[in-house]
């Protein structure tokens, strides 16, 4: 009993560490070039976290799209990460402003994460997904 107990502690511990992207919504369309701000979000914490970065990239998905952890596409978001707390919005959230890629037809927003978390400060990498259409 107690080793589900501590695999349900585990489990329920790295799902609340994860991130989403509140905008632009699953099944948004996107314009091929134009300018939109991505909104990257985080779950509160009950440990201690360091943020290194996150990558952000857009990949055409033309015959499925790829696990963002193996490859992101055409980068558009290389750096920090400083998620705040803003109003209404009960979870920390960032917005960068990316350029969308010429290439139209389905997409992916794929992030990838590199955070250090717990009393030892472990590496830890996470990923979030969101499928678009680029018009």
């Amino acid at each position: 009993m107690k080793s589900i107990l501590s695999l349900a502690l585990c489990a329920t511990t790295a799902l609340a560490q994860g991130i989403y992207i509140n905008s632009p919504a699953a099944g948004s369309q996107l314009t091929a070039g134009s300018s939109v701000t991505l909104q990257v979000a985080r779950y509160n914490f009950i440990q201690s976290v360091a943020e290194v970065g996150l990558g952000v990239g857009i990949e055409s998905c033309t015959s499925g799209c790829p696990d963002p952890t193996g490859a992101l596409g055409t980068l558009v978001y290389n750096g920090g990460y400083d998620p705040q707390l803003g109003p209404g919005i009960h979870d920390e959230y960032e917005n960068f402003t990316i350029t969308v890629p010429d290439t139209k037809g389905p997409a992916q927003i794929g992030i990838v994460r590199a955070f250090l978390v717990g009393l030892a400060y472990t590496i830890t990498i996470g990923s979030a997904v969101t499928n678009v259409t680029i018009v």
